[in-house]
């Protein structure tokens, strides 16, 4: 079950990705947008108003939107926390690249 509901999850915050695109091409700067609930609970069907800076904020600081009370299931947050490292990993590997290359020249 946590495997579906993370699929989901992964698929809604896709979906909140494409809503956010649509609403940068808008002329409706301050308003609110309804973003889906990322939670991922097969019984979940809410929405998130968030402006675009609220939505961006929270995405770029690795939040996800989740309606009150609402919360990732475990597989998922763990699943997340692992890509961050990868990411995060891979990030560091380049630098050492790039400083090893730059002592050379």
């Amino acid at each position: 079950m946590d495997t579906k509901r993370a699929f989901k999850t992964e698929a809604l915050t896709e979906v909140n990705v494409h809503i956010l695109e649509a609403a940068q091409d808008s002329i409706t700067e301050g308003l609110e947008w309804e973003f889906f609930c990322e939670c991922g609970r097969p019984d979940c069907h809410e929405y998130v108003k968030l402006t675009i800076d609220e939505y961006s904020a929270l995405h770029d600081g690795g939040g996800h939107v989740l309606a009150p009370r609402h919360r990732l299931s475990q597989t998922e947050r763990a699943r997340r926390l692992r890509d961050d490292a990868r990411a995060l990993q891979g990030q560091a590997e380049h630098q050492l690249k790039r400083a090893k290359k730059l002592r050379g020249s």
